[in-house]
């Protein structure tokens, strides 16, 4: 049995270092596309990422990746996975909420940023002037703040935790209304438009698929009040990205943090980078530290034991592919 890991953007040697428990699976780990190509040939299982999975890389998969039966994703995500297209027949399970504990951090630093008046703070700092007056009006606390999270999984749970720490009030939008930790309330997503009208904070955790996208559209943002701030760690295409310009240039709402975008990266002279009153950031959430996670490593090492024994995996999120 042979195993491939295919990840150039980031060094996994807490998946090298897994595979030293499985001495009777192959382990390749190919850096090229090239070196790809030969190591998926007789190879059942592929551990991947969702940013790993560009065009070229999915087509010689699905081409060459024919004795694939279980592909492996070190991200939550994997919805360019599946917009590209996966081998037929494989069994495809995810990294869910193993950064949530990060994702979290960055939303609680995107909402604090544009709270505290950040970027007008760093700009007096380069300029080498004492800001105080001039920032203190615009500057507003977390504390007292109701915060509604569209998306109730694991990263939108542990968001929800946090927030609890921050003295906020936290609305939780998602197909399951269920009482959950943390949540003061749940409500399904028809309850959205009206969620929104009463929210401080809207923050987007939610995953994307066709139902989702552009979720957060105009219609929404009018909702919003006009002082509320909109904050987006999930995936840029759950926003109408035309409509939250149009918002935020027209004082509609008060800001945005953002660590995805429709296109990424943004092209140059994009209206994101300028906007005064937008926190972007690059996609970058989840890096950092092991944190409180359980490891990529012991994620795959679990996995791996269950599919030798013939036992259902964890963390599926697609059963057999057609």
């Amino acid at each position: 049995m042979k195993l491939v890991c295919y990840d150039p953007h980031a060094r996994r040697p807490e998946i090298a270092a897994a595979m030293q428990a499985f001495p009777q699976v192959a382990f390749a780990a190919p850096t090229t596309l090239e070196a790809l190509q030969d190591a998926l040939e007789g190879a059942e299982i592929l551990v991947t990422s969702n940013r790993a999975y560009e065009a070229d890389a999915a087509h010689i998969i699905c081409t060459q990746g024919a004795s694939l039966r279980w592909v492996q994703f070190t991200t939550s995500g994997i919805d360019k996975a599946i917009a590209l297209g996966l081998p037929s027949g494989v069994t495809v399970t995810n990294a869910a909420g193993l950064r949530a504990f990060s994702v979290a951090e960055h939303a609680f630093f995107l909402m604090l940023a544009l709270m505290r008046q950040s970027r007008a703070a760093d700009a007096g700092q380069r300029g080498e002037q004492w800001v105080r007056d001039t920032i203190t009006p615009q500057m507003d606390n977390l504390a007292g703040k109701h915060l509604l999270i569209i998306g109730a999984g694991a990263i939108g749970q542990e968001i929800a935790r946090k927030a609890k720490a921050f003295d906020m009030m936290v609305t939780g939008i998602s197909r399951a209304t269920a009482p959950l930790p943390h949540f003061d309330r749940m409500r399904p997503r028809g309850d959205m438009p009206a969620a929104i009208t009463e929210s401080d904070i809207v923050l987007m955790a939610a995953n994307y698929e066709a139902e989702t996208h552009q979720m957060m559209s105009a219609a929404m943002f009018a909702a919003m009040k006009p002082k509320a701030q909109f904050i987006n760690i999930a995936r840029g295409a759950l926003v109408d990205e035309v409509a939250l310009i149009a918002a935020l240039e027209n004082g509609k709402i008060a800001g945005a943090g953002l660590d995805v975008t429709v296109v990424e990266p943004q092209p140059a002279g994009h209206k994101l980078y300028t906007l005064p009153n937008v926190v972007l950031t690059p996609h970058v959430a989840g890096a950092g530290s092991q944190g409180t996670g359980a490891g990529m490593g012991k994620i795959l090492s679990d996995n791996l034991h269950l599919y030798l024994k013939g036992a259902p995996l964890q963390k599926i999120v697609i059963t057999r592919t057609p």
